[in-house]
């Protein structure tokens, strides 16, 4: 039976993937896009994927009401929330009502760092959701990502488009940078096939990309991609703060590559994702070769 599937937080990098992914799927009945403006020119690029098949629906976490109107008549859903310093009571709302309207399978996006130990920040906050969900007695299965290659992307004091020169304060710590899009591929698996969880022992497992790198390495990777522009890297902590306070870009992520210095990223895990997808997660040569319009 053809199935309805809603992607909270869809017009995202993890979001915007999945729906293409699952609007090219003719298994799928119906893609509910979730999003705060409905009418916002993304939304509605999202929206001619597959016209057919992908339906925006106002979902706001602050309104009850679209909450519950989102939901209503969904099979499956993914949870995709926002960080933020409501996050613990955006997921209480959202798996309430998912039990009230008796959804059938829930993926949600949680992060490496979940557990019980965690006493703040996103590790608290996600393993707040996951444990919500457990409750719930909702079917249910937790991804768990390490620290994405978007970052390249989207945070100006690490990078910006058509530079020369990366910010990385990890020093000498190997990092198995993950490609959002695996996120995505992963929970697409599962939503159109839930017994692929029955592949793994536990209702969670780790993602992470095939290999690990050093902020040099990445370098490297970066500089085989035009043969007139050499790549730079500054390592230090300063000269991230520095660029960061010129691009507006927030200072606090300085923590998170630190935490790669020490070896917070440094693990891979691939067999679960392959298992469920049949393939192996994208590397940083892909992701380099991929966006390359960004990089040279």
């Amino acid at each position: 039976m053809k199935e309805t599937i809603l992607i909270t937080a869809a017009t995202g990098n993890i979001g915007s993937e999945l729906t293409a992914l699952l609007a090219a799927r003719p298994d799928v009945k119906e893609v509910r896009i979730g999003t705060r403006d409905p009418s916002a020119n993304k939304a509605a690029l999202l929206k001619d994927f597959n016209k057919n098949t992908v339906k925006l629906v106002k979902f706001d976490l602050e309104d009850n009401k679209s909450i519950a109107e989102a939901i209503k008549g969904v099979d499956s859903l993914c949870l995709i929330t926002p960080l933020s310093n409501k996050m613990v009571e955006s997921q209480e709302k959202v798996i309430r009502e998912a039990k009230e309207q008796r959804v059938n399978y829930i993926v949600k996006v949680s992060v490496d760092v979940a557990s019980p130990e965690a006493q703040e920040g996103p590790g608290a906050a996600h393993w707040a959701g996951e444990e919500m969900i457990r409750k719930s007695g909702i079917p249910a299965t937790m991804l768990r990502p390490t620290i994405f290659m978007q970052h390249f992307l989207i945070v100006p004091g690490l990078y910006e488009k058509g530079d020369n020169t990366f910010y990385l304060p990890s020093g000498d710590g190997k990092m198995a940078l993950l490609d959002c899009r695996d996120i995505a591929l992963a929970a697409a698996a599962l939503l159109t096939d839930s017994s692929k969880s029955d592949l793994f022992e536990k209702d969670y497992f780790m993602l992470t990309g095939p290999d690990t790198l050093t902020a040099e390495e990445i370098k490297q990777e970066l500089s085989k991609l035009n043969k007139n522009k050499t790549f730079t890297h500054e390592p230090s902590e300063e000269a991230f703060i520095e660029h960061s306070n010129k691009t507006n870009s927030p200072v606090e992520l300085k923590g998170v590559y630190e935490a790669g210095k020490n070896g917070a990223f440094a693990n891979v895990a691939t067999e679960t994702f392959t298992k469920i997808t049949g393939t192996s997660p994208r590397s940083f040569a892909r992701f380099a070769w991929d966006h390359r319009y960004y990089f040279t």
